[in-house]
């Protein structure tokens, strides 16, 4: 792999493409004109396909023989994180108001609204930070 592919390929993670794992049906290699369908690597953003198998990088004017991937919810998705959640919460001790919204999966003003309700706890001084202690319970705590 080269550099041009490695910047193209950092760039289209970053614009929220992800490895096609789905069925692809052999008459989409045969209308590409693709002589080894073996070096194929797809990567997507639904209905948005490039094949980076070799140099001629294969984008399909439909999605006809590509299997619909299923929605998956990955916090990877997410530009400004590359932690998880859970990471997040075990790696530091206080976090951003921003930082605990996306461990929450709720808006910034919804973490600052469980502030003032005491729900979360939040550092004395500013700019405001909550425990990740406090952001753990959240995030285990279930309502029914």
């Amino acid at each position: 792999m080269n550099a041009t592919l490695c910047r193209t390929l950092k760039k289209m993670f970053d614009d929220g493409f992800r490895q096609y794992a789905g069925e692809i049906d052999s008459q989409v290699y045969e209308q590409l004109g693709c002589k080894d369908a073996s070096r194929a690597y797809w990567i997507c953003r639904w209905p948005i396909l490039h094949c980076l198998g070799c140099n001629r990088r294969c984008t399909p004017k439909a999605p006809t023989g590509f299997q619909v991937p299923l929605v998956t919810v990955s916090p990877s998705t997410n530009k400004d994180f590359s932690l998880t959640p859970e990471e997040l919460v075990a790696a530091k001790a206080l976090l951003r108001i921003d930082e605990a919204a996306y461990c929450l999966n709720v808006s910034e003003r919804t973490v600052r609204r469980l502030v003032d309700e005491g729900v979360l706890v939040r550092h004395v001084r500013q700019p405001v930070r909550v425990t990740a202690e406090s952001v753990r319970e959240e995030m285990a705590r279930v309502d029914l």
